[in-house]
């Protein structure tokens, strides 16, 4: 597949710095001076979609003369071999993927100090597995841990400190017989506050919410409907311990916790904020994160993939002037892409809030106007770093430009 991008041509010039005067008596060299004159280059798109498998030609189509002088430097993520390093074009071949994939490309201007006009380009390449409903198992991955017939509460002491991910699946059938699934995603720090040994039952808390809830354990998702029989597969080692339901040989949900520590975190980020017209939020490695994912697939009647999509929403809990205060955003995009719009549209439900007491002309608003969250190249699904800018108008027409960066963490 030939994909070159959608993106406008763009016009630039590049010119390179005259030769230096020569040091020894401030005579000048008799050489010319190097020239770049005006060539032209096409922006890579915001993003493109292939399947595993087929070969993905990336090029900024550069014109002109003297283009044989400039150098390119790209970056594939995931360690993906690809040829034309240097050139203004790539090419590499998608890879075989369990489930949808985003790989991140990312090209800059050696000696860029050298030049006018040029702006560092990137794009995400979303790569889909060619599959059928019944390849589709959901992409809930397999514990390595070992299995037990029950859960040892030993290491499991009151005040400690857990990473959780829990994961579900689901499989529906709609009205114009195409299979809905669904596979939903969530990270947090989580705190055990006490064990019911007799019971078999966790409570737990977590980082940045109020109040506590119950686990119990034997019944973990039972609540589930299944076609097939429902077992509860449990496994475990000294700092990490998993709970899944089955049903037939099927995960349908399941809850992961890895001990960060024997005593009670009050963080697992950092973040800043600067406002138009409010005090600044400096610098804060005080900061509880929770981030949910979900990634919806339709398949036809004939167990074809026709159609996905996916969403997020990131919360972030800190305080601001002593009070407690809350940055949340809503995108239709993983964190592991390379960004999205926080533009509030009628195409797009994606919003950036703000929950303050502090700060009620702007707190829990609606939408938002104008912004951009972008996310670093190297993220993960568990290590997650992004910085945005987004404004909010209140009801009595006050607007506030609002800008910023965050890391959350859940390893």
């Amino acid at each position: 597949m030939n994909l070159q991008g959608a993106g406008a041509w763009h016009f630039i010039i590049l010119t390179t710095f005259l030769t230096l005067l020569s040091a020894c008596g401030g005579g000048s060299t008799d050489e010319d001076p190097l020239e770049i004159p005006k060539v032209t280059y096409q922006a890579l798109p915001t993003s493109m979609s292939v399947n595993e498998g087929e070969t993905v030609r990336l090029t900024l189509n550069l014109t002109g003369k003297g283009v044989e002088q400039l150098k390119f430097n790209w970056q594939v993520s995931q360690d993906i071999p690809f040829t034309g390093q240097g050139t203004d074009t790539i090419n590499f071949t998608a890879p075989n993927v369990d489930q949808l994939s985003t790989i991140n490309v990312q090209v800059t201007l050696e000696n860029s100090s050298k030049v006018i006009g040029f702006s560092d380009q990137r794009t995400s390449v979303i790569v889909a597995n060619i599959e059928t409903l019944n390849e589709n198992n959901g992409n809930i991955p397999q514990s390595n841990l070992p299995k037990v017939d029950n859960l040892n509460f030993d290491g499991l002491t009151s005040g400690s400190t857990w990473f959780n991910e829990q994961v579900s699946f689901t499989s529906t059938i709609n009205s114009s017989g195409n299979t809905i699934t669904v596979e939903t995603r969530r990270l947090n720090l989580t705190y055990i506050e006490a064990i019911n040994l007799s019971s078999e039952t966790i409570t737990l808390s977590e980082c940045g919410l109020t109040g506590s809830f119950d686990i119990d354990v034997v019944n973990y998702a039972a609540g589930i409907e299944c076609e097939t029989s429902s077992t509860l597969n449990i496994s475990q080692n000294d700092n990490e311990f998993r709970l899944a339901r089955m049903c037939g040989d099927k995960i349908v949900a399941a809850s992961t916790y890895t001990k960060k520590s024997e005593n009670k975190l009050t963080s697992n980020g950092e973040l800043s904020l600067s406002f138009s017209s409010y005090e600044n939020l400096p610098s804060t490695n005080q900061v509880c994160g929770i981030v949910a994912t979900s990634e919806v697939k339709s398949y036809s009647p004939d167990n074809t993939l026709i159609e996905k999509a996916e969403a997020s929403a990131l919360r972030l809990f800190t305080e601001y002037q002593g009070n407690p205060f809350e940055l949340q955003f809503l995108i239709d995009d993983l964190p592991t892409t390379l960004f999205s719009s926080l533009h509030t549209s009628i195409l797009r439900d994606n919003v950036a809030k703000i929950n303050s007491s502090v700060l009620p002309e702007i707190s829990n608003l609606a939408g938002s106007e104008f912004g951009t969250i972008i996310f670093d190249f190297g993220n993960t699904d568990k290590n997650i770093k992004a910085d945005f800018d987004f404004s909010l108008s209140s009801t009595g027409g006050h607007k506030e430009s609002i800008e910023g960066s965050f890391t959350l963490l859940f390893e």
